[in-house]
């Protein structure tokens, strides 16, 4: 099966690209002409890249003849430009180039990540069901490509998968995201480090269980529509912190409480994902201690 997987030189999308490739899929990846491929040093010579950039993209991809789609690219994740409706806004054109693609390309099945962000403000472990208000952006932006890709998928009779994305972490997240930063304060000559009081939970999922998630989804066939992706094992804030301090340096000091929380901060964020688990297996959420420990290592390793 030859898949074109957007967005793998980023966190998620990297990590999507090495358990695809373990699958024997073959893979072209899309990218800019002078995107960093340090995420992709496992595989980014034995697959087929091409520029998003270069005026005939469209057209090698269609060449390539994919039979799924797989869009895991975005642009303005970070937290910076997750209000910035102007970066925002060019991911509905890049939705309608992949559309044009799938619609030349006698396209099988069309999976893409959405996020928790749709729902917006909410509070617990919340179903598909929840309603919809998303308070930026980044999250309306999300909402409305994942109607474009509902409409014309049904009307073209493509499986569509939207998948609502929930915390992820794992190795090669950006740095300036809380594990790895806090890690990597750890790792430096600081001694503390300020806090809130850190009573916020949030279901982690690793990143390798959610590439698993995804290979589930190729390789699956099951009702098309929107399924939540997250953990089920939610965890304090202050106790995650706790692990990564003890794993590293037990006497670094943890200012809880040194910070407010910002205005309207959600203290549980979990997605309940019994309809994908029932789709296409339960998701592997064990053993989050060693899995953490895991992340530690690497940047320790590569400090």
């Amino acid at each position: 099966m030859n898949i074109l997987l957007t967005g793998a030189t980023g966190f998620i999308g990297s990590h999507i690209a090495e358990n695809l490739i373990s699958h024997n899929f073959e893979l072209i990846l899309t990218k800019r002409k002078h995107s960093s491929l340090k995420n992709c040093q496992s595989f980014q010579n034995i697959v087929t890249w091409v520029d998003t950039d270069s005026a005939l993209w469209v057209d090698e991809i269609i060449e390539f003849k994919p039979d799924m789609i797989i869009h895991a690219a975005w642009n303005g994740v970070s937290s910076i430009y997750r209000e910035d409706w102007e970066s925002q806004l060019t991911n509905i054109d890049f939705m309608y180039q992949l559309l044009k693609i799938a619609e030349r390309s006698n396209l099988k099945k069309f999976i893409s990540l959405g996020s928790q962000a749709e729902y917006g403000q909410f509070e617990g472990e919340i179903t598909e069901e929840y309603r919809l208000n998303p308070t930026s952006s980044y999250g309306a932006v999300k909402l409305a490509v994942s109607e474009l890709l509902k409409a014309f998928c049904t009307e073209k009779q493509i499986n569509w998968y939207w998948l609502r994305v929930f915390t992820v972490f794992g190795e090669r997240e950006n740095e300036k995201w809380l594990i790895p930063s806090f890690i990597n304060k750890m790792l430096s000559e600081c001694s503390e480090m300020d806090f809130t009081l850190g009573e916020q939970k949030y279901a982690y999922l690793y990143i390798a269980d959610f590439a698993d998630s995804i290979a589930s989804v190729v390789i699956q066939d099951a009702p098309t529509g929107i399924y939540n992706v997250s953990s089920d094992h939610p965890i304090r804030l202050k106790d995650l912190l706790m692990i990564i301090r003890d794993n590293i340096n037990p006497g670094f000091n943890l200012n809880l409480g040194a910070l407010t929380y910002r205005p309207n901060q959600s203290m549980h964020i979990e997605g309940d994902s019994t309809k994908f688990n029932k789709a296409f297996g339960q998701i592997n959420t064990s053993d989050f201690t060693n899995k953490l420990e895991r992340v530690i290592n690497f940047y320790r390793k590569n400090k």
